[in-house]
């Protein structure tokens, strides 16, 4: 992020504080976590489990913009509330270094990192994966390699696909039960508020016809959480959906319209939006709170703090 978007965002967030009335008392978690998150990670003790092989937890992470911080918070209120053990899967974003690789191994043990240069040097020696695929991982937005990655490379039976903006409040009933395998439905997505379809999925026609898209609920998702089979998807299907898309492979919401596609596929299940949440201040009714780009100021200034003293007790 170059210096004027940098000034330009902090400016954001310090306006939306002030005019949603997040007065002083709410300042001081600002500036801590928004600021000194990344170093306080490396203060954090070590997060060690036996990690379940079959369910996995992929996840975007930056050491910019205090993404250790968000990262480690989303993983230890998902593990604290939820019981389960996941291997985490970390998608460079293009910043993470061997040294920072390292500091999250050291934190994480259950964590395996995939460098984004060195990952795709292995996709693209790969004889028989097809090329629209190959040609996708060398353009695109770097929020499709967790879609990328984990097509080609998961072996778990249950995959989950998180943002790191997420932290969770209370036990998320569904997502426990989805795992375990106590429910009929192939895919869980976190959704919208509203019933309008706002977000063009931009697939031709052919596509559009045969998958019955044009008025398929699917596209309300929200494309930050959601966890699915892993037998559900695979990489014909995501070859089909590339070759079909008319998005260019480096607009940022190709990894959404992408999941929408193959998801449609399947028997989903919207989770709430008012426990599985993005809109609001975080109240009672909340399980998860999905702390979105334009509400990140609201995961530094009360969020982070409220999980951990959960967590912490």
């Amino acid at each position: 992020m170059g210096t004027y978007n940098y000034i330009k965002t902090e400016l954001f967030f310090i306006r939306r504080l002030l005019e949603e009335g997040y007065g002083p008392r709410y300042w001081w978690s600002y500036v801590k976590n928004r600021f000194f998150g990344n170093y306080l990670f490396s203060r954090l003790p070590m997060c060690d489990y036996e990690a379940d092989p079959d369910l996995e937890l992929h996840t975007i992470c930056s050491r910019h913009g205090q993404g250790l911080w968000m990262f480690a918070w989303m993983i230890r209120s998902f593990i604290f509330h939820s019981g389960l053990k996941p291997v985490v899967v970390i998608h460079d974003d293009g910043t993470i270094d061997k040294a920072t690789a390292e500091l999250i191994k050291d934190k994480f043990p259950n964590t395996m990192i995939m460098l984004r240069e060195e990952t795709t040097k292995r996709i693209m020696a790969m004889p028989d994966l097809p090329e629209i695929i190959k040609k996708a991982r060398t353009e695109c937005h770097f929020f499709l390699d967790k879609l990328i990655n984990s097509t080609i490379f998961s072996r778990a039976k249950k995959v989950i696909i998180s943002d790191s903006d997420i932290l969770f409040y209370k036990p998320p009933v569904e997502v426990i039960n989805f795992i375990e395998g106590k429910t009929e439905y192939d895919a869980l997505i976190q959704r919208q508020l509203g019933d309008n379809i706002e977000f063009d999925l931009m697939m031709d026609n052919f596509y559009t016809e045969k998958y019955k898209l044009k008025d398929n609920p699917v596209a309300m998702l929200n494309g930050g959480y959601l966890m699915i089979n892993r037998d559900k998807f695979n990489i014909n299907q995501l070859a089909e959906c590339f070759t079909h898309s008319e998005r260019p492979f480096t607009d940022y919401f190709i990894e959404m319209s992408s999941w929408a596609c193959i998801l449609a596929q399947t028997n989903f299940e919207f989770l709430s939006p008012e426990r599985y949440a993005i809109k609001g201040f975080l109240n009672d009714k909340m399980v998860m709170k999905h702390y979105t780009s334009p509400r990140r100021y609201e995961m530094f200034a009360y969020g982070i703090d409220r999980a951990r003293k959960i967590i912490n007790g």
